[in-house]
Order: structure tokens, then C-alpha cells, then sequence
């Protein structure tokens, strides 16, 4: 279960920690012309991310004006209070955007009756996804997620990705991250999307401070609260669903996110 409980070795969210992580934000921002996609799930750490880039947008104020577009997978098969989660959370992103004049746009991305679980389960005939066979990860989630993010690139020329992924979620997950080669400014190739860069700014923050950011910056810029997704998690059995991109993304089925 994942624990929302801080212990007496938990490295707690200093100060800096966070000014850092924003002024790293805002260099790249105005490190070039790229358009930002923002990869939200509603999940803890994409969260994090999400508000991360909003706030950094709302103290920019007149000065920002590069398209920020939020890409979120909803794979239709999802619990319901999920489903209506991220809904929810999407619907109050993009009415605050629209209010203030920010230059956010918000994708809620879902499967084509082709791409979808049913479809396949009992129009093809294919068997239910396990961790080995993740066709439920191919058609639901990659597949639709890389046609609006193609549709950006072709629009604005190139991306920058940005990824709530982090160093601390998993031994692999770490050496995967170690290993990719990097440009001067830290962001490495997607390996699958042209002229997509990724950007992961929390890669270095640990599960604890990322509970506690999002405990005491609650609720969020565009509304409401992270009640709901807080409560889940002390359901929930661990980990959560990201927007997977890549067959390299570890699978989300031993949680209560995802398909």
C-alpha cells in the first residue's frame, strides 16, 4: 500500500528543493521555441507535474505565450469514480485556462472503437492483457496519445515531452532514466516521436516530497482539491497508471489505476 505517512528519515521538501525544480522550469521554457506537452494521468506524480508547469505560467503572467498542451488517457475501461476524476479535473484545467487567457490546451485522449478493450477482447477474439502481453497498453493508450501528439509536432514544428517520471520510483526505472543520452540542456530524444524532446523535472524527487508538495499546495491553481486522489491512494495497492508512450513504460495493472 502507498503509504502517506511521513517517517522520521523521510528527506523532507526543503525550500530550495522547490525553487529549484521552478527556476529549472522557467529556463527551459524560454530556452527555445518548442511547444510543451505535458503528460497528465491524474495520478500523484503527474500531478505534481502538471501543477509544477501551471504555477509557473500563472507568475509568468503576459510573458507566457508558449502553447502548453496536456495530453490525458482515458481508456474507457477505468473505475468509474476514476473516470469521473479525471473528467472533472480536465473540465476545471480548461475552464480556468479559458478565464485567465493562458495558453493551455487539454486533450482528453481515448481509443477508437477499434483501439478499444471490448473491441478487441470480443470483436478480435484477443485474450485479457497480462504484464506479458500488453495489448491493452498498445491500442488504448500509446496509440491514441501518439496521434494528438503527432498532430502537435506537425502543428508547432517540435515538442518538448514533459514526463512526471522520477529516479525514485524503481531501481529500473532509474537506470533507464541514468542511461539515456542527454543533451546540453539534460533532455534526451523520445525514441519513437520525431522531433519530441523529454523533459523530467521531477526526476529527482523523492515519493515523500512529492506527497508533501501536493499536501501543502492544496488545492490546486485551477480548482477544486486533491482530496479525491489522496483518498485513493490509501486505497489503492500501489503505484499509478502514467500516460504510457512507449512499451518501456512498466505496467500499472497491480494498482487501482489503469486498465
Amino acid at each position: 500500500m502507498q503509504m502517506l505517512v511521513k517517517s522520521a528519515t523521510d528527506v523532507s521538501l526543503a525550500p530550495e528543493h522547490i525553487s529549484q525544480t521552478k527556476e529549472s522550469l522557467r529556463e527551459h521554457y524560454f530556452a527555445d521555441q518548442r511547444s510543451w506537452v505535458v503528460a497528465y494521468s491524474g495520478g500523484k506524480d503527474s500531478t505534481l507535474l502538471l501543477q509544477l508547469v501551471y504555477e509557473l505560467i500563472l507568475e509568468l503572467g503576459s510573458g507566457a505565450t508558449k502553447p502548453i498542451d496536456i495530453v490525458a488517457s482515458d481508456t474507457r475501461v477505468e473505475a468509474p469514480n476514476v473516470e469521473e476524476y479525471l473528467a472533472d479535473r480536465l473540465s476545471r484545467i480548461e475552464s480556468h485556462a479559458r478565464a485567465n487567457g493562458l495558453p493551455v490546451h487539454v486533450h482528453r485522449v481515448q481509443p477508437t472503437p477499434e483501439q478499444s478493450f471490448w473491441g478487441n477482447l470480443i470483436g478480435k477474439g484477443y485474450p485479457s492483457p497480462t504484464r506479458w502481453f500488453r495489448w491493452c497498453t498498445t491500442k488504448m493508450k500509446i496509440k491514441p496519445s501518439r496521434a494528438v501528439i503527432d498532430g502537435i509536432v506537425r502543428k508547432h514544428g517540435g515538442v518538448v515531452l514533459l514526463l512526471g517520471t522520477r529516479i525514485d520510483e524503481s531501481a529500473g526505472r532509474a537506470q533507464r532514466m541514468e542511461g539515456r543520452a542527454t543533451n546540453s540542456r539534460g533532455l534526451n530524444p523520445h525514441g519513437e516521436i520525431p522531433d519530441a524532446l523529454v523533459m523530467t523535472p521531477i526526476a529527482d524527487w523523492t515519493t515523500d516530497q512529492v506527497w508533501e508538495y501536493l499536501f501543502t499546495h492544496n488545492p490546486p491553481p485551477w480548482g477544486g482539491t486533491h482530496d479525491f486522489m489522496l483518498d485513493l491512494y490509501r486505497q489503492a495497492s500501489g503505484g499509478e497508471c502514467p500516460v504510457v508512450l512507449d512499451l518501456n513504460t512498466p505496467s500499472c495493472g497491480g494498482s487501482r489505476f489503469g486498465c
